[in-house]
């Protein structure tokens, strides 16, 4: 089974990105774009892992999501992966004001430690993923629009669990299924006021 562990966005950060990934989509660039229902950040990437393993990843995914306490997490312009080069991902980046995005992932990867699966050795580079490009046709209509969105505030939310999900490829992309929540330790989130931005028409 093909497995990786990702946070996901709430209904109203998904509308907001969706409104935005409408407007790209318009320029009818060849980007296969992701449906909204299929946002997500990924956290640790696991790739084909043997099913007798799953309750035993569970398990330290529980302890590690305990370890940590709920944390808000930023949407901010829209970009391309990598910076440099030919772009291969359409994304918006995701920023974590207290880094405890980064204390997750440490404490799942090293949690994971010792079963045989690959850690993560790069720099986790967290984003919400759009659309992945096809071919250059259009790109450059693409370019023109991201200029104008790429420091627009697209919302926030707060992380209140690491999701583990099965990823089944098929013909019209990945199908994702939740295998399972690993709650996260609770604590008192505020919301600056106006920190969530609309998009602009």
């Amino acid at each position: 089974m093909r497995l990786f562990i990702a946070l996901d966005p709430d209904a109203a950060v998904r509308q907001d990105v969706a409104v935005v990934q409408e407007k790209l989509a318009a320029t009818r660039a060849d980007i296969r774009w992701v449906e909204p229902e299929n946002y997500h950040v990924t956290i640790k990437f696991m790739g084909e892992v043997d099913a007798a393993l799953a309750p035993e990843i569970i398990r330290r995914l529980d302890r590690a999501a305990a370890a940590v306490p709920a944390f808000p997490l930023v949407l901010e312009g829209v970009g391309q992966l990598p910076e440099r080069g030919p772009a291969r991902v359409i994304m918006v980046p995701v920023l974590s004001p207290d880094q405890r995005i980064t204390k997750l992932h440490r404490l799942i990867d090293s949690g994971l430690g010792g079963m045989g699966l690959a850690m993560d050795t790069r720099v986790l580079v967290p984003h919400l993923t759009l659309g992945r490009v096809r071919t250059n046709h259009g790109f450059n209509r693409l370019l023109r629009k991201l200029v104008h969105y790429e420091i627009t505030p697209l919302g926030r939310w707060d992380v209140h669990a690491a999701l583990l999900y099965q990823s089944t490829p098929g013909p019209d992309g990945s199908v994702y299924n939740l295998l399972h929540a690993a709650s996260l330790a609770a604590a008192t989130l505020e919301r600056p006021a106006g920190s969530a931005g609309e998009p602009p028409g």
